[in-house]
């Protein structure tokens, strides 16, 4: 996999010439990674050949962290994880080269193995909750209330520890 780093906008997006339109013409289209606090997202735009001018940008749904690649055919991909898929995350972390990322990328893989490290020990039960009296559901709202903290200050520990492990937080 030929992985592409830090392509990060229009103007210096990856570009690839001969791209379809239609059935007769051929065109340009850009390919870039578009990083936000919501993760990555593929952006592409292509050069309308009829009037030689740029098309909108196309934006795909947001993963957390995205790198874009040529496949074997020498098609542009992406190669990403979603936060909540702890096989994909450390797939993803010894397939691509986590120094040639950006730090919101970095701090976004970060926040993903910090929820997998501390939910890894995570169960859930579900409880029949219709025949429960009004004080049973208060005790068992609070007590899952209690739980979520929990679980968010572990995330939160986890993460901040990452963020200093790899020099994207200052210490304070």
């Amino acid at each position: 996999m030929n992985i592409i780093y830090n392509k990060d906008s229009f103007d210096n997006a990856i570009e690839v010439e001969n791209y379809p339109w239609g059935f007769k013409f051929k065109t340009k289209r850009r390919y870039w990674i578009e990083t936000t606090k919501r993760g990555d997202r593929l952006c592409f735009q292509t050069l309308n050949p009829k009037t030689n001018k740029w098309c909108k940008p196309k934006k795909r749904t947001y993963d957390s962290v995205l790198v874009l690649y040529f496949d074997e055919n020498d098609h542009v991909k992406t190669y990403g994880f979603h936060e909540y898929s702890r096989k994909d995350v450390y797939k993803f972390e010894k397939k691509v080269d986590v120094e040639k990322l950006n730090n919101d990328q970095r701090k976004k893989l970060c926040e993903a193995k910090a929820i997998n490290h501390v939910y890894k020990d995570v169960t859930f039960s579900f409880e029949n909750v219709t025949m429960m009296s009004a004080e049973e559901k208060a005790k068992r709202a609070e007590k899952n209330d209690r739980i979520k903290k929990q679980i968010n200050t572990a995330i939160n520990h986890a993460y901040n520890g990452c963020l200093i492990k790899n020099d994207l937080k200052e210490v304070v």
